[in-house]
């Protein structure tokens, strides 16, 4: 990008939508801050290059190791990771997945792959910006961190190992408390599971200096609740990411709406100032040379029409995706409603090893301190997931390590394995 031409950044802030105009080279200054929290209200942009960054609650980010550091497999290793883990995106849906590397070590590379969902109504800005990123990329990360900052309102957090992002999530609570422990707890043993242990030096806070911020005294409880040193400190401006992505939501954008809006209604005008001239020379014009002019017209209504009406299909490709992006849909939300059924105070006694839900299939390989734990666990699944038929568990004592291994198998009630 040229150090002479100005980038325009749409980045979500802490409660509305915010536009940053710089360059790479000089940084960034803000020009709009809380501005709305819908960015199909935002109508005025700067000259230059519009870039956004996607909110973390619209994207779901899935890391996983390699055994290469060739980056010319990455894509094709990204896309049968997903489809192994059953996200399928379409094809011809627009580009809805990339991925990023967070870092090699010994022959091996950790990935992140970014799913990104369908965007909503009023989620894109009447402009169509000309590349497009998820916002924790857009934002310099310590070494080896949990950060937590505020988005449109809620709170997210981003994961980060030797400066690379390597996870990022939103999290359902508007406060900072053990909800929000509990989320980012199982991050971290998603990364365990993965390959990844993480040696988290401290937590920050980034803080706004708005009436949003957490008090002093609410970080250090939140602190305390996640057993880790907990740092406030000011959100850093945004930069560029040294290689934007290529997420690109489908086919249907913004501005193209926008023109055939306008489009429309200069049409319409046109319309009706040749409907008007056409009733004063009613009696200068003859009748067939009307006739044309009305045949001319309606030509090009039902050329406005048609593309209104492509517009409507590409919309309703989107609705059709809706079950492929429902977080509701995701092995990962399996992953995380189970690991809520181990209480709190079990969470170092009991521990997943191995852990796969698709295709109707939720099969799960762990260990315990006590057969109770392993038992009453097996017991909250069925409770859990009543859709699922349970085998019987297997528990048995491990006399290596003085503990009890466990494996649940269930399969969804009409599904083809559960048959």
């Amino acid at each position: 990008m040229s150090s002479k031409t100005e980038n325009t950044l749409l980045i979500p802030g802490s409660e509305g939508w915010e536009i940053w105009q710089g360059t790479r080279e000089q940084g960034f200054r803000r020009i709009l801050e809380n501005g709305s929290s819908m960015a199909s209200e935002l109508d005025k942009f700067p000259k230059g290059k519009l870039l956004m960054g996607f909110p973390v609650r619209e994207a779901l980010a899935v890391p996983f190791k390699v055994q290469t550091e060739d980056e010319s497999m990455f894509e094709d290793l990204a896309a049968m990771h997903l489809e192994k883990i059953g996200i399928r995106p379409e094809l011809d849906a627009g580009r809805l997945t990339d991925v990023f590397s967070a870092g090699h070590e010994d022959g091996q590379t950790m990935l992140l792959n970014v799913v990104l969902a369908a965007p909503e109504h009023g989620a894109m800005p009447l402009t169509a910006p000309q590349q497009f990123d998820v916002s924790p990329r857009f934002f310099s990360l310590p070494g080896n961190a949990v950060t937590l900052w505020r988005e449109l309102g809620r709170w997210v957090f981003a994961i980060s190992s030797k400066g690379h992002l390597t996870y990022f999530q939103s999290l359902p609570g508007a406060e900072l408390g053990m909800d929000a422990v509990r989320d980012i707890r199982l991050a971290l043993s998603q990364l365990s599971l993965q390959g990844v242990n993480l040696e988290m030096d401290h937590a920050t806070v980034w803080t706004t200096g708005h009436g949003s911020d957490p008090s002093d005294d609410l970080i250090q409880s939140f602190g305390k609740l996640l057993n880790a040193e907990v740092l406030a400190e000011p959100k850093p401006k945004p930069i560029l990411p040294e290689t934007l992505s290529k997420l690109v939501p489908a086919d249907v954008r913004a501005e193209q709406r926008m023109k055939a809006e306008k489009r429309k209604r200069n049409i319409l005008i046109a319309a009706a100032l040749l409907i008007y001239l056409g009733l004063i020379g009613y009696f200068a014009y003859d009748y067939f040379g009307l006739n044309k002019q009305t045949q001319d017209l309606e030509r090009e209504l039902a050329t406005v029409n048609l593309e209104h009406a492509e517009i409507g299909l590409f919309n309703q490709g989107w609705d059709e995706l809706s079950n492929l992006v429902d977080d509701m849909n995701w092995p990962l939300n399996t992953l995380k409603q189970s690991a809520e059924l181990i209480p709190l105070k079990q969470i170092s006694d009991v521990r997943f090893k191995v852990f796969e839900a698709n295709d109707g299939r939720i099969y799960i390989d762990g260990e315990a301190s006590d057969i109770k734990q392993a038992s009453a666990l097996g017991e909250n699944l069925k409770k859990k997931f009543v859709d699922y038929e349970w085998k019987q568990p297997d528990i048995d004592p491990d006399s290596k390590t003085n503990r009890w291994k466990f494996r649940f198998e269930g399969n969804m009630i009409g599904s083809e394995t559960g048959l």
